[in-house]
C-alpha cells in the first residue's frame, strides 16, 4: 500500500518522561512513527506498527522526516 504523507500530521506527544519532546507523524488517527532527541541529544525515529507495510518514494519519506527534525529542533 502506498503512504501519502501529504495527508499526515506532525503532533507533539504529550505525557513523555524524557529530557525533549517527541514528535508524532499521524495518518487518519494512527500514529506512522515518531520522532524526536534522545536525553544525549541524538535524534531518533521510532517506527509504529500503523507503518507496517506501506511503501513511499525516498524524497517524500525524507521530506516528512525533515520536517520533523526541524520540529524537534525547534522545541529543542
Amino acid at each position: 500500500m502506498s503512504m501519502d504523507f501529504s495527508k499526515a500530521q506532525w503532533c507533539k506527544a504529550g505525557d513523555v518522561d524524557r529530557e525533549y519532546a517527541l514528535f508524532e507523524l499521524i495518518y487518519e488517527d494512527v500514529i506512522l512513527l515518531d520522532v524526536g532527541y534522545s536525553d544525549d541529544g541524538v535524534f531518533e525515529i521510532a517506527f509504529d506498527e500503523g507503518i507496517a507495510n506501506k511503501i513511499t518514494d525516498w524524497d517524500s519519506f525524507s521530506r516528512v522526516i525533515e520536517y520533523g527534525r526541524r520540529l524537534a529542533d525547534a522545541d529543542k
